[in-house]
């Protein structure tokens, strides 16, 4: 990855399903010149210990080595609102300086695009330069539940619980939408951090969790002794194993059915966002603040 100039203050690492980079070029001082002897900030939008987390810092460990100059890497967690507090951070208080990344997360730019409630960006207005590309999301659930299928999950006669992060995020929504088609699934909001749910299942408070696989990067473990199993998945990575769109109705599905494929170049975010905005139309939003809502 090349720049030809410095990153502006509305630099972003955030996402398509998974971190992106956004960042704007603008016109000085040789970029090898300018970045010698800085620090790059990364601004994280969520705690420590999540797949955003973890995502973030090796995005912020290796992306410095292709910049000129070579600056240093300085990681800040500001988590809040799934990533729209990072993200109004970096668009009206970063300063203007060139040294400030951010990576909101996953689902920020669908506040931007829809105005949601303390936005203060418009996702189409920024400038990206690449995301790391989409990755598979699973429906986890303990073992100690005696559930072990999705099939399971729906003939349940006990209601489980579900952790979540933010009501805005897929971490919540996908749950809201299985339990408004049927499964026995009772969704608790505002955990704040996906290393949290972590804990809630591991001590027994939290029964599942959907959330994307890289999440439990540093928590294999919990999957290798048997703790929690995999009983829904967004793409078809783990056989035998349902998909989500086959199990919600098809107009819900495509709301979650995000590509999985290679790296995403910055000119096709920024198209993708376009076009997010363009089908934004007054019916999906409303349909979208809708299910948020439902806390």
């Amino acid at each position: 990855m090349a720049f030809e100039g410095r990153l502006s203050r509305r630099s972003l690492i955030s996402g398509i399903a998974g971190s992106a980079l956004a960042a704007s070029s603008v016109r000085g001082a040789p970029a090898d010149a300018f970045y010698r002897g800085k620090i790059l900030t990364f601004i994280v939008g969520f705690a420590p210990g999540g797949g955003v987390d973890g995502a973030s810092r090796v995005v912020a460990r290796h992306l410095v080595r292709f910049i000129p100059g070579e600056p240093k890497s300085l990681v800040q967690n500001m988590e809040g609102a799934a990533g729209v507090v990072a993200t109004n951070y970096l668009v009206s208080r970063a300063a203007a300086d060139g040294l400030t990344i951010a990576i909101p997360g996953r689902s920020w730019f669908v506040e931007g695009v829809t105005n949601g409630i303390g936005v203060r960006f418009d996702s189409t207005k920024l400038s990206y330069v690449g995301s790391p590309g989409a990755v598979n999301s699973v429906l986890y659930i303990r073992t100690g539940t005696g559930v072990r299928s999705f099939e399971q999950l729906m003939a349940s006669k006990k209601t489980l619980s579900f952790g979540a992060l933010a009501s805005n995020t897929a971490t919540a929504m996908v749950p809201v939408m299985l339990q408004r088609h049927g499964a026995p699934i009772k969704v608790v909001f505002g955990y704040g951090a996906s290393a949290r749910v972590i804990v809630a299942l591991e001590q027994g408070e939290a029964d599942g969790f959907y959330t994307v696989e890289e999440t439990f990067g540093l928590r294999k473990d919990l999957i290798e002794k048997n703790i929690i199993a995999v009983i829904l998945q967004n793409k078809p990575v783990h056989p035998g194993v349902p998909l989500l769109r086959d199990v919600l109705p098809k107009s819900e599905a495509r709301r979650v059915d995000l590509p999985v494929g290679a790296p995403i170049e910055g000119g096709q975010l920024a198209q993708m966002m376009n076009e997010l905005k363009a089908s934004a139309k007054p019916d999906i939003v409303a349909a979208y603040k809708r299910l948020g809502a439902q806390q």
